[in-house]
């Protein structure tokens, strides 16, 4: 079985699904062993720098050197660091590596022939249409097709003789407010001598409706004014009025083209370095051509009608997936619900994989501990080691599974049975801090419908807040035991003793059941502490502390009664457990104090007694009894020494 990765970022909150949709219909047509792994961030829509850290960190969950073949489109995020850093790690595994649409050092490249495309759409304005003066409204500088595309521009304007300047350029985004706003401002110097173009080109089909837009809001008209040309040929170039010329190609191919440059690699074929999906332009009214091609207007409102109904749909099963999670007492209870909110899922399997902090608040916590509600203890960069596998869903078989812990991708996501399988794994994270990863099997349907993302949004914020509410309770808790708590040691103190035990003393002698009534003291701490030094003295007191709460069961009081003196309180305790639990103590004190190479043997006395609720002794009486008893153990003790 071989395993392709593919690295990519979302534009925005959508993700790229033809790049997975192509890979595996040449995966299909292959009929190979080949299972592709997506690893997606959506990074390019926040302007907030910590939540893209979040984002990015998904793709440092992979170990690359497990992959036979790496694909990698980032042209989205404007970061450059993160980037070259990714790239550089897959370089350094030495495998066939490809990148999309973007020319790297060491990879394969496939995309289209920007230069060629952009260069074929200017001559047409410029042979057919007469065109001599251009503005231009271009993405990103920071994009790498983006600038391919300029310099295809500013080489066909040289190789005319035609007068232009960097103030023709309007540079912003692929989006509609590029042309919107670049339109607008360009317009706004004509009263300063600036002349109207012949035609506006633009680097998206996004960026031309924004010109189209702004252009009819000043009155102009297109293409009797001037000529307008989009790129990437969407459906709103032909659907828009009026019809946007543009440049077309196949988005599938391209990933297509991926897979079979990966095929033909590992079956020793010679391949070329750079490869080009099929482009084509495409002219329609916005430049005052007519095209042969009939828009199937009809075809598109019903499309329309039904994306719109089912859009409703789904967003009615994530309000009910919101409502469902709102009394979710655990992760587990929550990742249940998303299967069963939202049947349009439509996936084979789901898994959730968290940090095993996200559980620190579960345990029987009877000390303060600060580094627990630091969220520094989050992993920025990378992923924990060992990460708990919270929640599997098989959704054609309708089992649940988790609970398990693992320190790898595989073989957990080894999908071995057949090829043409594709895992999606999408971060999790508060913001910079990754708490985990979220893996569809089988989500090109999902990508497509673009209904991932909100979903994990709901998803993420129930586990922020329940993650809160966790820590919340933890630290009211440690609050509350502040008072009745000893701050060394985590046992109650002397108030706990009296608010803990008085009251259960009381409840017992009521119902005439006993209690076992056990007084400790660690043996030498003068000679310790003179010796050695107030902090062995305070180290041995903790070791003999933690080691009885370790060994105090439900129910069970532990008190550090003062000093060295400790006071332990049973229900249910016989002589049988009693001597069972005082033998596995010393013996684990023994084992520590060995462990800590300790310069004094560390050891304790305890007397016993049990509670005679038919007699009037106080609590004060059994204290004492315990105490006597203990003693005459340590006077043996020192009689032996002697």
């Amino acid at each position: 079985m071989k395993k392709i990765a593919l690295i990519m970022d979302g534009w925005k909150r959508f993700f790229t699904y033809a790049w997975p949709a192509g890979i595996l219909q040449r995966i299909q047509e292959s009929g190979e062993d080949i299972n592709l792994y997506i690893f997606n961030s959506s990074g390019d829509w926040s302007w907030d720098a910590d939540f893209n850290i979040g984002e990015y960190n998904i793709y440092k969950l992979p170990d690359l050197n497990d992959f036979d073949g790496i694909v990698m489109d980032l042209n989205n995020i404007r970061y450059p660091e993160v980037v070259n850093e990714i790239a550089e790690i897959v370089r350094k595994t030495g495998k066939p590596a490809i990148s999309i649409s973007n020319k790297l050092p060491g990879f394969y490249y496939v995309g289209i022939d920007n230069r060629g495309a952009m260069t074929t759409m200017v001559e047409h304005l410029y042979s057919v249409h007469n065109c001599r003066r251009f503005w231009f409204m271009m993405g990103p500088q920071s994009n790498y097709e983006n600038n391919i595309r300029t310099n295809a521009l500013k080489e066909f304007m040289q190789r005319h003789h035609l007068s232009y300047s960097e103030n023709d350029f309007y540079f912003e985004s692929y989006e509609f407010s590029c042309g919107y706003r670049g339109f607008t401002y360009m317009a706004s110097q004509l009263d300063k001598g600036a002349q109207l173009p012949d035609a506006v080109v633009c680097a998206s089909d996004n960026i031309a409706v924004g010109v189209l837009n702004a252009a009819e809001k000043l009155g102009y008209k297109v293409p009797d004014d001037f000529c307008v040309t989009g790129f990437d040929n969407f459906d709103k170039a032909a659907f828009y009025s009026p019809k946007i010329t543009t440049v077309g190609y196949i988005r599938e191919d391209i990933g297509y083209l991926c897979a079979d440059l990966l095929i033909r690699i590992w079956d020793g074929q010679p391949v070329e370095k750079y490869n080009y999906a099929d482009a084509k332009s495409v002219y329609w009214d916005s430049c005052g051509c007519k095209s042969e091609s009939v828009v199937d207007q009809e075809k598109r409102s019903k499309e329309q009608i039904l994306y719109e109904i089912e859009t409703i749909d789904f967003e009615e099963q994530v309000l009910g997936l919101e409502y469902a999670i709102l009394n979710c007492t655990s992760i587990k209870e929550i990742s249940a619900c998303i299967p069963a909110c939202i049947p349009a899922l439509k996936c084979d399997a789901m898994y959730i994989v968290l940090d095993e902090h996200m559980n620190d608040f579960h345990q029987d916590l009877n000390y303060f501990n600060p580094s627990l509600i630091d969220d520094e203890k989050f992993h920025i960069h990378r992923y924990p080691e060992k990460m708990s596998v919270e929640f599997a869903y098989d959704m054609k078989e309708g089992k649940n599974s988790g609970n398990c812990t693992i320190d790898s991708l595989f073989p957990m996501f080894d999908y071995a049975e057949k090829g043409g399988m594709d895992f999606l794994f999408m971060p999790l994270h508060f913001r910079q801090h990754t708490i985990g990863y979220f893996v569809i099997r089988n989500a090109v349907y999902l990508m497509e419908k673009q209904y991932l993302f909100k979903v994990l949004n709901v998803l993420i914020s129930a586990m922020r807040n329940l993650y809160e509410k966790e820590k919340l309770g933890y630290m009211n808790k440690m609050l509350a035991d502040m008072n009745v708590k000893d701050a060394m040691t985590g046992l109650y103190n002397r108030l706990g003793f009296q608010k803990l035990v008085c009251s259960l003393f009381d409840e017992k002698k009521v119902k005439g059941e006993n209690l076992l009534i056990m007084f400790v003291d660690m043996d030498k701490l003068k000679y310790i502490n003179d010796n050695f030094g107030h902090d062995y003295g305070d180290n041995a007191i903790n070791i003999i502390a933690k080691t009885i709460m370790a060994h105090c069961g439900k129910g069970d009081i532990p008190v550090r009664n003062g000093g060295d003196e400790f006071i332990i309180v049973c229900e249910n305790m016989n002589q049988e457990k009693y001597e069972h639990m005082i033998n596995s103590m010393r013996e684990e004190i023994t084992q520590k104090a060995k462990a800590q190479n300790l310069p004094f043997d560390l050891t304790f006395s305890v007397g016993a007694v049990y509670t005679d609720m038919t007699t009037d002794k106080t609590l004060d009486d059994y204290i004492r009894i315990a105490d006597e008893t203990m003693y005459e153990e340590k006077t043996r003790k020192k009689a032996n020494r002697t």
